[in-house]
């Protein structure tokens, strides 16, 4: 199962996008107001993100392995915060939970796709 979240479609755009939502923002203090947002947009942009891709709300009843494909100038660890919102999003549409009952196992990694991808595969 694959989908890709799309960036902002210019490079200020996508810088923005990093500087926001970017684990760095969430060490510097962001307001609990503020990641609530963020949360929120990162979900919804998960869930189209999925329609797109025409996957169907049905729930998962193997673990899964996620991987993450990231296009973008962040070091690969300043990517939890968004990578959290996106499982977070799965969670009632293909995932029953985020628990080790159901997610055993992320990877993050780098590419040139021009998105974010995400691979949910069954372990």
């Amino acid at each position: 199962m694959i989908f890709d979240i799309p960036y902002p479609n210019s490079k200020r755009g996508k810088a923005a996008f990093c500087k926001r939502f970017g684990l760095n923002a969430y060490y510097s203090g962001k307001h609990w107001a503020a990641r609530k947002k963020d949360a929120e947009e990162l979900h919804a942009l998960t869930l189209a993100s999925m329609k797109h891709a025409k996957i169907r709300r049905k729930m998962l009843n193997r673990p899964v392995s996620i991987s993450f494909y990231w296009d973008d100038r962040m070091d690969i660890d300043n990517h939890a915060a968004i990578a959290k919102a996106v499982v977070d999003a799965m969670k009632g549409y293909i995932l029953p939970d985020d628990n080790p009952q159901f997610y055993r196992k992320v990877t993050h990694e780098f590419w040139d796709g021009g998105c974010i991808r995400v691979e949910v595969s069954e372990l």
